[in-house]
């Protein structure tokens, strides 16, 4: 068949279809049934547009260089056969703002007229990047031939995200996670297309954070003297997450779960043994005493002054406010300003509230907090949902912003109503965990949702298996359309990805028994 035939036939031919094995799955599909080699000493990537100057996306562009052709091809022969040897990537705008809601939409297309030639349209570097891990993954490696190639060509796909909040939560305060653990776990999200780090920093296990004007609260808090986070690092980190489009998130707890507080400074803590000797969760912050908010307020002054976000989590679940009554200097606080434990609760939101907004900075709380129903409080919160969908159908539908997290806490045996023989399956009660289930009217107010890794039974070294591909599940029903829902095909796409996974040295688990080439097992 001349090439000039051929060129017609299949511009007729390519059609809607979910064919192509992409996690997370793409919006929409049109691909036709032919393959093409790729030559990897005969490629090369361009970006084009205002966006080419950005340091990001060629930092970028070189990481997928390496992560599309991990293994030899010695033998690859591509004289006499059609090759693709180019991605043009054309990015409009120069603007590398990471900011909720930034456009991470793409266009990517390969065509064969004149040239075999793939090509990434966006509007910005982040849609530029996320199409960068499409194209990565449709090239195919053959380890008998020892050659690559893309199927189902000719391909255009159109893909933009669900939701504009797209994250997992570590938690770092049960278990220390040293830096370089957490920059390869974020890197590892962006895999699945996450676009936030939720970084749950301290809690009542101990205080990992240096605050400057307050060093006794990670010298005595943290775990060990080098267990620590400094704002200098915090910075780095930062930054090295924007560099994979993830937005930085960081929760500082309370007034539940504060113990660790207590350890450097005893004033900021009730004083509640009884409690406390029940379960160190218990120990809440002192909501009486000044001290507690010039505390806050330098915690969350220093973070601001490192952090481009807007967004900053100030905790709220699980206040055992029993804790407050055993100690007897606070309840005589509460006596002579006439509240009750749940007013004492408000006023110490209240506190926050005005820090974020003197900051500059969203507020955001865990879903306990929309239970005080205090209107001014909530008016500009996002709430966090953990406990189950009728919470969040009645906070969207009180028209309050909210994100979900019920049925996604990846350290638990039964994440939702579902239970499954094998442990890893549990991500399949996580895939079919659509956020807008059942929500009638409010629906718009759904900003996206996280997957949790709470750490009290999960090492640094154990992180990714407990994590991937689990969270995967999430980061496809946040960024895919919730119309996705075709479980064998989600089941042999996340078998495929989780092998791309192990290919490019991020530890993760199969789903079903087979073969993952890594190189390393031939």
């Amino acid at each position: 068949m001349n090439k000039k035939i051929f060129f017609l036939f299949v511009t007729i031919l390519p059609i809607l279809c979910s064919c192509v094995s992409i996690w997370p799955q793409p919006k929409t599909v049109f691909s036709g049934d032919e393959q093409i080699v790729i030559d990897p000493s005969n490629f090369e990537i361009l970006a084009e547009g205002a966006g080419a100057v950005s340091q990001i996306l060629q930092d970028r562009i070189n990481e997928y260089k390496q992560l599309m052709f991990p293994f030899p091809t010695e033998s690859m022969k591509t004289q006499d056969q059609d090759s693709i040897n180019q991605l043009k990537i054309i990015v409009q705008s120069d603007n590398e703002q990471l900011v909720l809601g930034v456009d991470e939409s793409y266009t990517l297309s390969i065509t064969f007229s004149p040239l075999a030639v793939g090509e990434i349209d966006s509007q910005t570097i982040w849609g530029a990047i996320r199409g960068l891990e499409t194209f990565t993954q449709l090239i195919a490696y053959n380890y008998s031939t020892e050659d690559y190639s893309i199927s189902e060509l000719p391909i255009t796909i159109h893909d933009e995200p669900h939701f504009p909040w797209r994250g997992i939560l570590l938690d770092t305060a049960r278990h220390f996670y040293p830096i370089p653990i957490i920059k390869d776990f974020i890197r590892s999200m962006s895999f699945s297309k996450f676009n936030t780090f939720h970084w749950h920093i301290v809690d009542a296990q101990s205080f990992p954070l240096q605050v400057n004007n307050y060093p006794l609260l990670s010298e005595k808090g943290a775990f060990c003297p080098w267990c620590t986070y400094s704002f200098d690092q915090i910075k780095d980190l930062i930054s090295f997450a924007k560099g994979y489009g993830i937005r930085v998130v960081p929760e500082i707890d309370g007034p539940g779960h504060d113990g660790s507080f207590g350890k450097g400074y005893k004033d900021l803590i009730s004083n509640c043994p009884i409690w406390g000797e029940i379960n160190q969760n218990f120990v809440t912050i002192n909501p009486t005493k000044q001290l507690t908010y010039d505390v806050m307020t330098d915690i969350w002054t220093e973070f601001s002054s490192v952090m481009e976000d807007n967004y900053l989590h100030f905790g709220g679940d699980e206040v055992y406010t029993l804790c407050w009554l055993e100690d007897s200097e606070i309840r005589q606080w509460m006596e002579d300003h006439d509240m009750s434990t749940k007013q004492l609760e408000e006023y110490y939101f209240e506190k926050m509230s005005h820090i974020a907004t003197s900051l500059g900075k969203k507020f955001v709380v865990w879903n306990e907090v929309f239970a005080l129903q205090n209107s001014s409080l909530l008016q500009n919160a996002i709430i966090q949902v953990w406990n189950n969908g009728e919470v969040l159908k009645d906070i969207v539908e009180a028209k309050i912003q909210a994100l979900a997290s019920f049925g996604w806490y990846l350290d638990q045996q039964h994440p939702n109503d579902k239970e499954y023989y094998e442990w890893m399956d549990t991500w399949k009660g996580m895939y079919y965990n659509e956020p807008t289930n059942g929500i009638e009217s409010g629906e718009e107010y759904i900003l996206g949702g996280e997957a949790c890794m709470w750490s009290e039974q999960v090492f640094p070294s154990s992180l990714q298996t407990r994590v991937w591909p689990r969270a995967c599940a999430v980061g496809e029903r946040l960024w895919s359309q919730k119309d996705v829902l075709d479980e064998q095909d989600e089941t042999d796409r996340l078998n495929k990805f989780s092998c791309i996974l192990n290919q490019r040295k991020i530890p993760t688990s199969p789903l079903s028994p087979g073969f993952c080439y890594t190189g390393n097992n031939s």
